[in-house]
């Protein structure tokens, strides 16, 4: 029990100095083929080992973010891909990915029919009897997967028939486009949260990965609920901004 609780914790120290060179690459500006400072600079600049120091790096070579040339140094292969939002502004995701100059794309998990829970029953003002459809998806960057979302809908706003395939990129244009249902806010709560079985399998993620979830439900311009949401993003690609003022 000992081993496994010092392995967790030397796997959350390389993680964070993981982060903490994704964040060295961004601040000072590193383009591809630029060298990043040497082992023993990096060990002094973020107060840890080199045991973790190199963990670090391995996962980060994993990710293909850099290249290691014998005697000669570490290297950035290519820029990390982060994606800055203010929460007070509700883009689409894929407009978001669009303005920071990435190509935004999806995988399709499912869609299914089915009844809903009591939490949407209550959020989504539904009766008992009538059925939801989720759409699961994953939406990438360049590729590269970055968020999770899990988007139900009352199968009433659909016409009342299940879409066997959605051609449009994003939930806000094809409930616009195909139905005319404009989504003009959100509340939504922030949670940290480990990655879902679902999330493992389709993603290639790590069990207990840590996202972003955004537990969210979007009104229409008349104020009706109509998307019950549970959207995870990946804290390494997304990160969120609230403008707070007195």
């Amino acid at each position: 029990m000992v081993e496994i609780k010092k392995r967790e914790s030397t796997v959350s120290l390389s993680q964070e100095v993981k982060k903490q060179i994704l964040e060295y690459i961004e601040r000072n500006d590193l383009q591809p083929n630029d060298k990043l400072p040497s082992e023993n600079q990096l060990t002094k600049l973020f107060k840890t080992s080199r045991y973790t120091l190199r963990e670090a790096l391995a996962l980060l070579k994993q990710e293909r973010i850099i290249y290691k040339i014998k005697g000669k140094g570490t290297f950035v292969n290519k820029k990390p891909i982060q994606i800055k939002s203010g929460l007070e502004y509700l883009d689409s995701i894929t407009e978001i990915i669009k303005k920071f100059g990435y190509v935004p794309g999806t995988k399709w998990v499912s869609i299914e029919e089915k009844s809903p829970t009591k939490d949407m029953i209550e959020k989504l003002n539904l009766k008992s009897k009538g059925k939801v459809i989720t759409f699961k998806r994953i939406r990438t960057a360049n590729g590269k997967p970055a968020a999770f979302l899990v988007d139900t809908v009352a199968k009433k706003v659909l016409g009342n028939r299940k879409p066997e395939i959605i051609i449009y990129e994003s939930l806000f244009d094809y409930l616009e486009k195909e139905f005319g249902i404009i989504i003009e806010y959100a509340v939504s709560e922030i949670i940290p949260a480990f990655s879902t079985d679902e999330m493992i399998k389709y993603m290639g993620v790590e069990k207990n990965s840590l996202f972003l979830l955004l537990y969210q439900l979007h009104y229409d311009r008349e104020g009706r609920p109509i998307i019950y949401s549970f959207d995870y993003f990946d804290p390494e690609v997304f990160k969120f901004k609230v403008i707070r003022s007195r």
